[in-house]
């Protein structure tokens, strides 16, 4: 027997003497260059002279490849429509998702051996002729006949959304009718059998060749696996890979196989063995054995409006359903939905009459309506050209037909039961139905149909099958449903439409689902039943789920925020409010593997980041099915315009075209099948497009070739590129324009102007765009350097990234992510390092790292003074005075830091080199650091730099400086007390600022100001609370937690909160521990003492004196400004006033005199200052706690007049709040002191219970 060849490539068996395989292309042998001989793929040397064979190509890179037979099995992009250049042929075609069906006869040299040449060829033919109309009868198509098989493709020219459950379902049949034919040649001696692999994935349909000769072909690995599944099935049955078993499992009977290894591929591939169609009711069952059943979620109108038809059938009122929604919207689910819940009711029915008949035995009869009997039929895309499949889909689910039945028992069960339905009479309808289901029937009764010609046997249909609706809705209230109608047969649809007016007269209910499908025979239909039975007629549509119905879905499929925000947004935005979407989505991130069931638990969990989603292979053919129905011309209309974009412009789909007015058409026509959307008429552009679906336009970009994609994106940009002249009208288009020549693979050119995209998007404070184009201007850099020919060049190149990587950090910082900024910090540093010609460079480098440029943590201020002084020395050694300035800059804030006061002489130095240098923005910001570290401990030089900054910084129409200039401003206004402007006129104002520039660091900073100021100066604490929560939201990743949660604990105390206060006072004690400021720590200790004196016990008051007294400490060794002594020693007067109350006689004295010396020294360092400047207190509080303290020790008159002046110093205040304001009525009766202050102040000339809780 002759040895077969293996193909090294795809393990192909070809018959002898073969040089190449059929099935992928890959050499078989190698010709000896000496004697001419071929030698096996394997040899190293000829087996016939011994000469040294040349190194066989690898195999690897083959691409398995199909030559179709005949022009029909692939559709080349129309020439008249694309524009072409001249030159080399390019590749032409499209990229499709298909099912390959793969068979070969096992056995067939055997019978080579057995019959010879002439009569093999003449068995082998009738075997693929066959095999061939199993192929065209269920819409494949075939690629190739070889000698003992072929390969056939389903989805690679014709593409339908359900090809695998085709391709499967052709293969069964394929595997029916080889088996019947091999029956016949048993009987001649000869054995033949099938093997079958089927297998789904990507493929590329093209035309290759040269000008002289062109075929179809189609290539991909998909095809390889394919001939592995063949090669691997037993004679006799169908193997299918995971792929298609994922896609068709709903449809069929399988019997899992485990793992086989593929060639080429890493991991082992999961097989299936398709056994047979699976029934209607196994279907049902897995429905109701399916776990992931989500509840009812968006559609409880629709479900009302269903149950409500239904109900009706009880009062014997028929009616007609039509249930119209998109692939996935949930038609059959919510279908389903109703009839459990009415099944439930059911069964309280059932409960209900077994009670009635224990009453009916007493003489009480209560009888209850039967329940509707439920039938389905569904539709198939393949049997669209069988007439009556529809209803003998019906007819068999009511015969409850069992898989592989015999046709002779289903037509026993069908006697059995029209006998029931008629008695005698079933004769008159019996075989009818009997030849409407192709049943064999008994001799004496054939007669009745065998004689009819065809439109009499089509009347006898029509009226068997009117007459057998009629007697089961006499027996019970009656439910036929079709589902899928969108692909209903004309005859089965005029049958139903014969049929209608039963609705009029019995207990039925026709129950018709389908997609709105204009070229569909149904989509007239509804137009007849709405014009014909609009008293039985109720149409519920389906519409997309609502953003917050899909996060429902989503979380109950993968749990309540199982997904990090952006990712669950991520998946909602592609689901597009379609439920199946959202399904396939959430099993393809399962089947990645990027969701993992914890085992424990049961809970998903996300095992690696996700940045981009790709679709499923499900969504994929769906969506390709869709575009498929186009003609060729709009589909590649449709192609280029995805290219361009979600939004797209005539102009310049113009450039991708060559025939205007046939674009035109073709944009007519998409807009007709509701693929895109006109919008507006742009100057310069033309008439403005967008798709109505981002994941359609996706699968239409996808289908091309990336040469093809590459090609469009080229012309597009330079379509685009001379309207940038008007780019200040429209900054965005740079970025447009930079990402086609990126896509184009035209990197110089990509790189020029994507960072002229991000110089844009910063000048209109578009922050987050301008860190996305100066990331793809990195990763341009790196394609760059890769091409790079000479060191000299990536040298250049390099030193360009240092310069884009500042960028990037500065930007990473304006949007609240430091940790990406210091990263980009780092790699500043290691490049630098590098490039020894540009020592100016290190000095950058030095001053924007970690420690210097940004610090998160009191460590990090050492290492990054001496990184400052690194910078500083090579700075003069270079003679480059603006980088000295820049390390003495930075020096002034780590001194300030440290409380070293060193920060003086730096700060002067470095104001006088921006004067020098004529840099206003360091000399502004230089004065303004400057002022915050003199505080308000040295207020005249603090207000000098102020007064100082002013003026330049006005006239810098800057709006970064803007917002420091701002805060700076509201200084006197806080030391002032008037609120009321520093909240409208700075506060908000920042908070505006902050926002348009897209700055979080400031946006936070200025919702935290505005919070303090809207809850803890003016009473409103709700407002104030919910500002500083968002605050909290912002400021946790950039500067800390720290801050906005000791505001946080003043507004719930003021609110008697002590609950919440104490949790996010816990919440600050880890944060104040890492705070670099000493302020923070300071102000940590103030807010603990005003809450546990608030709290009022014994055990709290000691804590509160504690608290107080270590910030009074740190205020004394000069780590503090002295406005955190004088608010301490406020807080500690409260202390002892409170503890007088519980404190025994013997301490009482102590605790007034106690009480008396703090409330005296933060009077006398008031009177020092004039105002106070801090958040935890306020110069009436300080006034009014010693006012308390001197009454509690006698000194009446001197406590009188102390309360005079705390009255008046509020009533100073409250007349700045205009009348008008909230504020005006908040300030005086929200805030617990001020209500304290008026009590006492009504109370003169004397006080009542000078020592109570305050």
């Amino acid at each position: 027997m002759p040895t077969l060849l293996i193909c090294p490539n795809c393990s192909f068996e070809s018959p002898p003497g073969m040089l190449f395989c059929g099935m992928c292309g890959a050499r078989l042998a190698r010709a000896c260059s000496t004697c001419g001989f071929h030698n096996p793929p394997e040899f190293r040397f000829c087996g016939m002279c011994g000469a040294p064979l040349e190194p066989a190509p690898a195999a690897e890179g083959l691409l398995p490849a199909v030559v179709a037979q005949g022009a029909s099995s692939v559709e080349i992009p129309a020439p008249s429509l694309l524009t072409s250049e001249p030159g080399a042929t390019q590749l032409e075609g499209e990229r499709r998702v298909a099912t390959i069906i793969i068979a070969d006869v096992r056995g067939s040299t055997q019978i080579l051996e057995q019959v010879g040449t002439e009569r093999w060829v003449e068995l082998m033919n009738h075997v693929l002729q066959l095999l061939e109309a199993e192929v065209y009868r269920l819409g494949g198509e075939i690629s190739q006949f070889r000698g003992d098989g072929l390969v056939a493709f389903f989805g690679a020219s014709a593409v339908h959304e359900d090809d695998p459950e085709r391709a499967v379902m052709a293969a069964l049949r394929m595997q029916r009718a080889a088996k019947a034919y091999a029956a016949e040649l048993a009987g001649q001696g000869l054995e033949l059998s099938l093997r079958i692999g089927v297998n789904t994935g990507d493929v590329i349909v093209a035309s290759v060749g040269g000008q002289s000769y062109r075929e179809d072909t189609a290539m991909g690995e998909a095809i390889t696996v394919a001939a592995r599944m063949e090669s691997s099935a037993e004679p006799g049955t169908v193997l299918v890979s995971e792929s298609t078993y994922r896609l068709a499992q709903p449809y069929f009977a399988w019997e899992p196989l485990g793992e086989i290894s593929v060639k080429g591929l890493r991991e082992p591939v999961t097989v299936y063995r398709p056994l047979a169609l699976a029934t209607d009711t196994d279907l049902i069952l897995r429905e109701e054995l399916y776990r992931l059943t989500p509840p009812l979620i968006g559609r409880e109108r629709e479900f009302a409006q269903l149950v409500r038809c239904i109900e009706a059938l009880q009062g014997r009122r028929g009616g007609i359903a039509l249930i119209t929604g998109e692939k996935g919207m949930g038609k059959s689910f919510l279908v389903t939905q109703v009839r459990e819940h009415l099944t439930r009711e059911a069964m309280l029915r059932a409960e209900a009459r077994h009670r009635d008949a224990q009453l009916a035995a007493v003489g009480v009869e209560a009888p209850l309506p039967p329940d509707a009997l439920w039938l389905r039929g569904r539709c198939r895309s393949y049997d669209q050209s069988w007439p009556y499949s529809m209803w003998r889909d019906m007819l068999q689910n009511w015969l409850n037909m069992r898989r592989d039945e015999p046709r002779e028992a289903l037509r026993d069960r069908l006697r059995e039961q029209t006998q029931q339905l008629w008695g005698e009479d079933f004769v008159e309808t019996y075989p009818f139905l009997a030849a409407l289901l192709a049943l064999p029937l008994e001799e004496g009764i054939i007669e009745r149909v065998s004689h009819l010609d065809a439109e009499s046997l089509k009347r006898q249909f029509f009226h068997a099958i009117r007459s057998w609706v009629v007697a089961l809705a006499q027996r019970s209230p009656l439910v036929l449903f079709f589902s899928d109608v969108h692909w209903v047969d004309n005859t089965s649809l005029e049958l139903l439409q014969h049929c209608l007016p039963l609705c009029d007269t019995q207990p039925l209910l026709w129950l018709v689902v389908f997609r709105p499908d204009r070229s569909s025979p149904v989509w007239h239909f509804r137009h007849y039943v709405g014009t014909e039975y609009p008293h039985r007629l109720t149409q519920i549509s389906i519409p997309p789920l609502n953003a917050a119905e899909s996060l429902e879905l989503l979380d109950w499929l993968i749990g309540v925020r199982t997904l990090p925000e952006r990712v669950s947004q991520l998946v909602l935005q592609r689901a597009e409010g379609n439920p199946y979407y959202l399904h396939e989505l959430a099993n393809a991130l399962i089947a990645q593997g990027v969701l993992v069931r914890d085992t424990d638990t049961g809970e998903w969990q996300l095992t690696r980041p996700l940045t981009s989603l790709d679709l499923p292979d499900s969504l994929q053919t769906l969506l390709l099915a869709r575009l498929d129905r186009l003609e060729a011309e709009v589909r590649h209309v449709l192609q280029a315009a995805a290219v361009i974009g979600a939004v797209f412009w005539q102009k310049a789909l113009r450039a991708l075209t060559q025939d205007e007015s046939a674009l035109k058409q073709h944009l007519t026509q998409l807009q007709r099948e509701q693929l895109i959307e006109e919008r507006q008429l742009v100057p310069d552009l033309g008439m403005e497009y967008a798709f109505t679906s981002l994941l359609l336009r996706e699968v239409a970009y996808d289908s091309l070739l990336s040469t093809q994609r590459a090609s469009y994106h080229l012309k597009v940009a330079e379509a685009l590129e001379p309207l940038l002249d008007s780019s200040k009208e429209h900054p965005q288009r740079y970025g447009m324009v930079a990402y086609h020549y990126r896509q184009a693979g035209s990197l110089e050119k990509a790189l020029d102007l994507t960072l002229k995209a991000a110089e844009q998007a910063r000048r209109v404070y578009a922050n987050a765009e301008a860190l996305e184009h100066y990331s793809h201007a990195l990763t341009l850099l790196d394609s760059l350097k890769q091409n790079a020919v000479s060191e000299e060049a990536r040298y250049v190149l390099d030193r360009q990234r240092l310069s884009i990587l500042n960028l990037r950090r500065e930007t990473a910082y304006l949007l609240g992510e430091i940790e990406s900024g210091r990263n980009d910090a780092r790699t500043m540093l290691e490049l630098a390092q590098q490039l020894e010609r540009d020592p100016a460079l290190m000095v950058d480098a030095l001053l924007e790292q970690p420690g210097v440029g940004s610090i998160q943590g009191r460590e990090e201020i050492v290492t990054g003074v001496d990184l400052a002084y690194r910078a500083l020395e090579l700075a003069r050694q270079l003679g480059d005075a603006h980088r000295e300035m820049r390390a003495l800059m930075a020096l002034v804030n780590l001194h300030n830091l440290r409380n070293d006061p060193a920060w003086r002489w730096t700060g002067e130095q470095a104001l006088e080199l921006a004067r020098r240098l004529g840099d206003q923005r360091s000399e502004v910001t230089t004065l303004l650091r400057m002022g915050e570290a003199y505080g308000a401990d040295d207020l005249e030089h603090s207000m000098a730099c102020l007064e100082a900054a002013l003026p330049i910084a006005k006239g810098l129409h800057d709006k970064s400086a803007e917002i420091r200039l701002l805060s700076a401003l509201g200084t006197p206004l806080e030391r002032q007390g008037d609120y009321y402007r520093l909240l409208t006129e700075m506060g908000e104002k920042r908070l505006q600022l902050s926002r348009e520039i897209g700055n979080r660091y400031a946006e936070g900073s200025a919702l935290m100001n505005c919070g303090q100021i809207r809850g803890l100066w003016l009473g409103d604490y709700a407002s104030g609370l919910e500002l500083e929560e968002e605050a909290l939201r912002i400021l946790e990743n950039i500067v800390g937690r720290l801050y906005p949660l000791l505001r946080l604990v003043q507004l719930h105390t003021e609110m008697g909160n002590f609950g919440a206060a104490l949790a996010a006072l816990a919440e600050a004690q880890p944060a104040g521990e890492r705070e670099i400021r000493d302020m923070g720590r300071a102000g940590l200790g103030l807010v603990s003492a005003i809450l546990f004196n608030a709290m009022g016990d014994e055990a709290h008051l000691q804590q509160a004196l504690d608290a107080a007294g270590w910030v009074h400490r740190m205020a004394t060794d000069s780590l503090v400004s002295q406005q955190y002594k004088m608010a301490a020693l406020c807080e500690i007067a409260e202390s002892h006033l409170c503890l007088l109350v519980v404190a025994d006689e013997n301490e009482q004295a102590a605790h007034r005199v106690e009480a008396l010396n703090a409330s005296g020294a933060a009077f006398d360092l008031y009177q020092g200052f004039g105002f106070v400047q801090i958040v935890e207190c306020t110069s009436e509080e300080i006034l009014f706690r010693h006012a308390l303290a001197l009454q509690a020790n006698g000194r009446v008159e001197e406590a009188q007049d102390m309360l005079r002046r705390a009255h008046a110093e509020m009533q100073r205040k409250h007349a700045f709040i205009p009348e008008s304001s909230i504020f005006y009525h908040t300030y005086l009766e929200a805030i617990a002191l001020h209500r304290e202050i008026q009590i006492a102040y009504d109370g003169l000339p004397s006080l009542a219970n000078p020592t109570g809780n305050s």
